[in-house]
């Protein structure tokens, strides 16, 4: 009996001992599961933070502050020109012809890449560029003491420079905005329609910010039928406007113009105005777009003229330009005018020399 009792005991503790185990496996692995999603929340959220400060650092560029020039110790004039063979040979055509007028310039260095500058410039004068591309690029490449005569008429670049550093001396659209605006005093409703470039957009948005009060509502537009078709109708009712702007360095206004007719009648061309920047020759101008206001000038007869109005204006920009820097180097300041054959007495204002502009 006590044989057996004995097997019955020892058979009972391996029956307990055998079951023991499984049962502590089950309870750690139950207790871990919540400690691991805790860590994963906790790194994400460490993540989102890391984020947030990223955003924070980062900074928007600010207009330069106005420099110390001293123009007494300006002795040199670097020439910088663009690849464009054009622009080019007008330059060197205006210089040859020009440069005996002007005494005081002895000495002229010619670039024609802003690439080949390798080290900043300092002390100097610097006529062009006469592409936007590399007045964007060119303050990178300015040191100490210079003043730049821009022959492009990107106005909107200003922003790279300090106000006292840098003057444009070709005819510019920012200026003709401007000069707009004795013409629509009396109007307290303008639409804008502006070509889908770079020329368009630019130009649209110096108008909002000059004319906040009297904007209304604007429209780009394209190239096609269905875009300039599309562009007018999104304008809605045109009777609502006193007078519609249009800004458009291409030939697309003239089929624009043609979308403006609607069923109650074809807007009047008379309360229209163009902003081209001398695109198109006033002599071979048809009849029928005749009655747009446009840029004119009050001293010179554009109808008559053969040259291209663009090589005119930059024929007249290297005069201007080489007039200054005569002047610049004489006198040691910056005129505050010039006179100029044909064109009478320019007065530099705002960083741009005032052409007399007018709207016909």
């Amino acid at each position: 009996m006590s044989f057996f009792k004995n097997i019955t005991i020892l058979l009972t503790l391996i029956s307990l001992f055998s079951c023991a185990p499984t049962t502590i496996e089950k309870k750690k692995s139950i207790e871990k599961v919540p400690e691991k999603v805790e860590e994963v929340e906790i790194v994400e959220e460490e993540e989102k933070e890391v984020e947030i400060e990223k955003v924070e650092t980062i900074k928007k560029p600010s207009k330069p502050e106005d420099k110390i020039i001293d123009f007494n110790k300006i002795d040199k004039i670097i020439v910088l020109l663009s690849e464009d063979e054009i622009l080019t040979s007008l330059f060197y055509d205006v210089f040859l012809e020009e440069i005996d007028k002007f005494p005081d310039i002895t000495k002229i260095e010619f670039i024609y890449s802003i690439n080949a500058i390798q080290n900043q410039i300092s002390d100097t004068l610097i006529i062009g560029p006469t592409n936007s591309k590399d007045l964007f690029d060119l303050p990178n490449k300015l040191g100490e003491n210079t003043f730049t005569i821009s022959l492009s008429n990107d106005y909107s670049l200003m922003n790279k420079y300090a106000d006292n550093e840098i003057i444009f001396v070709f005819s510019s659209p920012y200026q003709h905005v401007e000069i707009l605006g004795d013409y629509i005093n009396s109007s307290n409703s303008l639409g804008v329609l502006y070509k889908q470039n770079e020329y368009g957009l630019k130009l649209f948005e110096y108008f909002k910010d000059t004319y906040p009060l009297k904007y209304i509502k604007s429209s780009p537009f394209g190239d096609s039928a269905v875009d300039l078709e599309l562009s007018v109708k999104l304008m809605g009712n045109l009777n609502t406007y006193d007078n519609i702007i249009i800004f458009d360095d291409t030939f697309s206004y003239k089929d624009l113009v043609g979308y403006l007719a609607t069923e109650d009648g074809t807007y009047p061309l008379e309360r229209t105005y163009l902003i081209d920047n001398f695109l198109e020759q006033r002599k071979n101008l048809e009849n029928y777009y005749k009655p747009i206001n446009r840029t004119f000038l009050q001293n010179i007869d554009l109808t008559t003229m053969d040259e291209p109005h663009r090589e005119f204006f930059f024929r007249t920009s290297v005069k201007i330009s080489l007039t200054i820097a005569n002047q610049i180097l004489k006198n040691n300041f910056l005129p505050s005018a010039i006179d100029l054959e044909d064109f009478g007495r320019l007065p530099l204002e705002n960083m741009m020399i005032s052409y007399p502009v007018i709207f016909d």
